[in-house]
C-alpha cells in the first residue's frame, strides 16, 4: 500500500508497517504549513522500518498563490535541494513539484507558464535528483512528453480536470492518487491519500535515508 500525508509519521513507522503500507509521500515544505515538512528523524524512523519515502515540494496549492515564472521556479527548487539535504535524501531519487492550480486545475493555456517554472526547477536541482510532477493530467502529459519530468503524480482533486481522466485511462501516470482524500478512521491520527502505482511501472522515485 502506498499513501501520502501531510501528517508527520513521527512513532508511527511500526503501526504503518503492520498496515501494510510500504511507501508513504511526504511533503517538503517552508512558505506555508511548515508542520507539515518531512523531519530527518522522521524519515530515519520510516527507512528503518523498511518503508520507503517519496517526496513533493508544495508550498502553494492555490493557482492564485503560486507564481509561474522561471525565477520562482528556481528559488522553489533551491528550497527543495535544501531539504532534501537536510534529511539525507540520496541523490538520483525523485523530488515532485506540484502545481496543482486549485480550485479548478490548469488549463492548455497556462502550459508556457508552467514550463518557464519548470526551467526554473530544473536550473536548481541540476542532475542530483529526478523531477517530478504533480498535478493534473493535460499538466503531467506535457511536462513527461517533453522530457522535463521523468515521473507523474495524478491528484486526486484533479479528477474533473483537463486531461486527468484520459491521462489515466492511457496508463501515462507513475502515480494516480485516488478518491476519497483525507482518510482518518483507522490511521491512528494520520490523515492519509491513498495512491495506485502504474503497474507497469517499478521505480517511482522512492527512496530510503541513512
Amino acid at each position: 500500500m502506498i499513501i501520502d500525508t501531510n501528517t508527520s509519521c513521527s512513532g508511527k513507522a511500526a503501526f504503518l508497517k503492520g498496515k501494510g503500507v510500504t511507501a508513504v509521500g511526504r511533503y517538503y515544505r517552508e512558505a506555508t504549513h511548515p508542520t507539515w515538512k518531512i523531519s530527518k528523524t522522521e524519515a530515519q524512523e520510516l527507512s528503518q522500518a523498511g518503508i520507503d519515502i517519496f517526496m513533493v515540494f508544495e508550498d502553494y496549492g492555490k493557482a492564485t498563490d503560486l507564481v509561474l515564472t522561471q525565477n520562482q521556479g528556481k528559488a522553489d527548487g533551491l528550497s527543495a535541494l535544501g531539504q532534501a539535504t537536510a534529511i539525507g535524501q540520496p541523490q538520483g531519487s525523485t523530488i515532485y513539484f506540484a502545481v496543482e492550480g486549485l480550485p479548478n486545475g490548469y488549463k492548455t493555456g497556462d502550459l508556457p507558464k508552467i514550463k518557464d517554472y519548470f526551467a526554473g526547477v530544473k536550473g536548481a536541482v541540476g542532475v542530483k535528483y529526478a523531477l517530478g510532477v504533480y498535478g493534473d493530467g493535460v499538466v503531467c502529459k506535457t511536462l513527461l512528453d517533453d522530457g522535463t519530468c521523468k515521473h507523474t503524480w495524478l491528484a486526486a482533486a484533479s479528477c474533473s480536470f483537463e486531461g486527468t481522466c484520459l491521462f489515466f485511462a492511457k496508463g501515462l501516470f507513475t502515480l494516480a492518487q485516488l478518491p476519497p482524500l483525507d482518510l482518518s478512521t483507522g490511521w491512528n491520527g494520520l490523515s492519509v491519500d491513498i495512491n495506485h502505482l502504474n503497474p507497469n511501472i517499478s521505480d517511482f522515485g522512492a527512496f530510503k535515508v541513512p
